[in-house]
């Protein structure tokens, strides 16, 4: 009875240790490159539909996450600031920006808890988003009306633990050795929740 024998390949070095280092950390940024995520926060004014009963076109307030990245993304923390001050909810943004509550904010789709999701390549996640409606509502109105006074920083990683750091005023985000969560965070859903 003949065994066949197999034959497991390794990579070889070089005889060259520097060469050797290089090569491992060239390995290293081609993987780094190829689970690289790029995530990017939106905001939507607009359904692109007409509000039903008009012809005029139905306002949105939305935000929402997009990975444009090749890998996924973790989101680790989210910090949203109305007029420079953070908040720590969707509760305290209504109370800030339109004297509104839970009761008043009739319609509004909250995501709930954002930190630890992961947002595949392609992917985006919402998270809140408030159509306008039939009946008037003067909180929603407020609301639209503010949107330029909130800006949003956030931190994440990718599957690798590279992680990255978006300000609002920054055209990309930064690389940092760990996401290290500022004082308040934000979670997008109502402070009784």
């Amino acid at each position: 009875m003949e065994h066949e024998s197999h034959h497991h390949h390794h990579p070889h070095g070089t005889g060259f240790r520097w060469l050797d280092i290089h090569s491992a950390h060239s390995m290293e940024k081609l993987v780094a490159a190829n689970s690289y995520p790029y995530l990017e926060q939106w905001r939507n004014m607009g359904t692109g539909k007409l509000l039903p009963g008009t012809d005029r076109g139905q306002r949105r307030v939305e935000y929402e996450f997009g990975n444009n990245g090749v890998g996924p993304a973790r989101i680790e923390w989210v910090q949203l600031f109305f007029k420079d001050k953070p908040m720590a909810d969707i509760s305290d943004l209504l109370e800030a920006c339109c004297s509104g509550s839970k009761e008043t904010s009739n319609g509004l789709d909250r995501r709930g808890h954002v930190v630890g999701k992961l947002v595949r390549p392609g992917a985006t996640l919402a998270m809140f988003t408030w159509d306008e409606q039939s009946t008037p509502n003067p909180v929603f109105d407020a609301l639209h009306r503010q949107m330029n006074g909130i800006q949003i920083d956030y931190c994440y990683c990718s599957v690798f633990d590279e992680c990255y750091l978006r300000h609002h005023d920054d055209r990309k985000p930064i690389s940092v050795k760990s996401c290290e969560a500022p004082a308040k965070t934000f979670q997008p859903g109502y402070r009784d929740d």
